[in-house]
């Protein structure tokens, strides 16, 4: 148990595509400290010790009564996270479906433990084998401070290969969880785009963004986002090597 090691998260690409509505930093954090130790584990319930997943998702608050709410609260908004499908079946018909990515979460309070299980239909989105997914150090993520800069920096890793990402605006904003009040690109810009770029300076080399306007009228149609390749001195903060 005296191992260390950084964690990765890795997943299908195509869970970038799901909003995490209304999850707060810390919320992130512990979800996604539970897509990193779940991946590769199959169909399998895994059991968390709350010291185990406090450590991975570098939680500071002390206390397992405030543990225990954002638990439930993270898995509250996984459920209303769900994933959709829209699809032709075999006999032609098209047929829409929705489905959480988790489906057992239980919290046993006075042992101090969670277990978790991953949907049988939405397994391949954590350990699918193909080339199409993202990955990065959860150590990195959990010492992002805000939810923009969180979200976008999944974006962004998900192109690290090409260092090229463009992306219409009703997207982003949708992908961002940015709130249906920011109606004018000044109050994006000004309260999430340039927030969380000066913060993601620390991850990404050379990282800008570029808006794309509309071939008619002034309104913003997209955004390119570009940067030359990851900073080597990204935090790096080393954790005891649970999977042992």
């Amino acid at each position: 148990m005296d191992k260390k090691t950084d964690l990765a998260v890795r997943y299908q690409n195509e869970l970038n595509l799901v909003p995490l509505k209304e999850f707060n930093a810390k919320e992130m954090d512990l979800f996604f400290a539970l897509c990193a130790r779940m991946k590769e584990r199959g169909l399998d319930n895994v059991r968390f010790s709350f010291e185990e997943l406090k450590e991975l998702s570098e939680y500071k608050f002390t206390g397992n009564d405030r543990f225990v709410h954002d638990l439930e609260n993270v898995y509250q908004k996984m459920i209303s996270m769900s994933y959709r499908t829209d699809e032709i079946n075999e006999d032609g018909d098209r047929v829409i479906k929705r489905f959480v990515l988790f489906t057992g979460f239980e919290i046993n309070v006075s042992k101090m433990f969670v277990d978790v299980s991953v949907n049988p239909k939405l397994d391949y989105i954590i350990n699918g084998l193909t080339t199409e997914v993202s990955r990065f150090e959860l150590s990195a993520f959990t010492s992002i401070r805000s939810t923009y800069a969180k979200t976008l920096f999944r974006l962004l890793m998900q192109y690290r290969s090409t260092g090229y990402y463009i992306v219409r605006i009703e997207d982003f904003k949708e992908r961002m969880d940015i709130p249906e009040s920011y109606r004018q690109m000044g109050q994006i810009d000004q309260k999430v785009l340039q927030p969380a770029l000066r913060e993601l300076q620390n991850y990404f080399r050379d990282l800008k963004v570029t808006k794309i306007k509309a071939k008619k009228g002034n309104k913003i149609a997209k955004l390119e986002f570009t940067f030359s390749g990851l900073k080597t001195n990204k935090p790096r903060i080393p954790m005891h090597d649970w999977t042992k």
